[in-house]
């Protein structure tokens, strides 16, 4: 059933590109030449158990009568900090089960399970770091549900059960929960929950939205092309202008994640390592006008669903990195971009 449940996941929300074959590399190394100079510190250890069974992976797709293979990666956030910035939540995989671990951001050591669940697939914490937001499947349907960040299992069941509601945000007031809802094949649109008069609005196409504070009618999101390559863009729902701020021929790029100081886009995209040739998923900025588009991870193990430190001098991110197993962990870098 799991694997049924993978395979049809794969299909609703991950992105393409074209793949080659893999030489051999030293996965257990750290850092590679390219990332001169920045720091790297991993924060969970291989037996936390980050989920990471449809994370990345290569399939093969038959286009027309052509056979191609791609290189897919699951775009919802796998990694959460809390707003202080002293916790790292992220997805345990154990006993055929996957849940959110809670951990110290800086210390390491013990986790503490905060759902209990069967099939937690993505979440967020809230601007007050007293709930944490995340998508669950239940009955072959994905859905919202909101939980207390610190303690008890009770509950909040946001979807309807009959929809495929995935990757929710709490806006900054708490009172509005933002996600994306899968309508087809590379089809998902924006839409919002009321939780006061629980009311459901639909706003534009998109997926993994990015909100912006003091700016509650303006959203990033990724959104896909007729080729199914993902873009970043700006969406103005109060004005109804829609600005593209990343794209490139060839590539995708997804989960927008905006810096503390507002002048940044954190992103997941797709990549070749030039030594090696192996395509793989690195992390990029963006400045929010559209200049200053850089590259900051080179590492052919897979770096994907990074986050912001709160500070915004720092990111979290998951990745294969230093294993020679490629076992996915949560790690941190600097960032020193101005």
């Amino acid at each position: 059933m799991r694997k049924l449940l993978t395979t049809v996941l794969l299909l609703l929300l991950t992105i393409s590109i074209e793949a080659s074959k893999k030489p051999k590399f030293d996965y257990s190394l750290v850092v590679v030449p390219e990332e001169g100079g920045i720091k790297f510190e991993r924060i969970t250890e291989d037996a936390d158990g980050i989920f990471s069974e449809f994370l990345v992976g290569k399939n093969s797709s038959f286009l027309g009568s052509m056979k191609k293979s791609t290189l897919d990666w699951w775009v919802n956030p796998q990694i959460a900090l809390s707003p202080d910035g002293k916790k790292i939540g992220y997805i345990n995989y154990k006993n055929k089960t996957s849940n959110i671990m809670i951990k110290s951001a800086s210390k390491g050591g013990s986790s503490v399970q905060r759902t209990f669940r069967t099939n937690v697939e993505d979440f967020t914490w809230s601007h007050d770091g007293k709930t944490l937001c995340f998508t669950e499947i239940r009955g072959g349907h994905h859905g919202i549900y909101l939980v207390n960040a610190d303690q008890g299992s009770v509950v909040q069941q946001i979807s309807n059960g009959n929809e495929n509601d995935l990757g929710g945000v709490l806006s900054r007031d708490g009172k509005t929960i933002f996600f994306h809802r899968g309508e087809g094949l590379a089809s998902y649109t924006l839409w919002s929950y009321d939780r006061d008069s629980n009311l459901f609005s639909n706003y534009s196409r998109g997926m993994t939205p990015c909100l912006i504070p003091d700016n509650p009618h303006t959203i990033y999101c990724g959104r896909f092309t007729d080729k199914k390559e993902s873009e970043i863009w700006r969406i103005n729902f109060e004005t109804g202008v829609e600005e593209v701020i990343l794209a490139q021929p060839g590539k995708s790029f997804t989960t927008p994640q905006l810096s503390p100081d507002g002048k940044w886009l954190l992103c997941t995209g797709s990549s070749i390592s030039e030594k090696e040739q192996i395509n793989n998923t690195d992390i990029f900025v963006i400045r929010t006008d559209g200049t200053g588009f850089t590259q900051l991870t080179y590492h052919p193990g897979n770096d994907l669903s990074a986050i912001w430190a709160p500070d915004g001098k720092s990111i979290f991110f998951l990745s294969q990195r230093g294993s020679a197993d490629r076992i996915y962990n949560v790690w941190k870098m600097d960032f020193n971009l101005q």
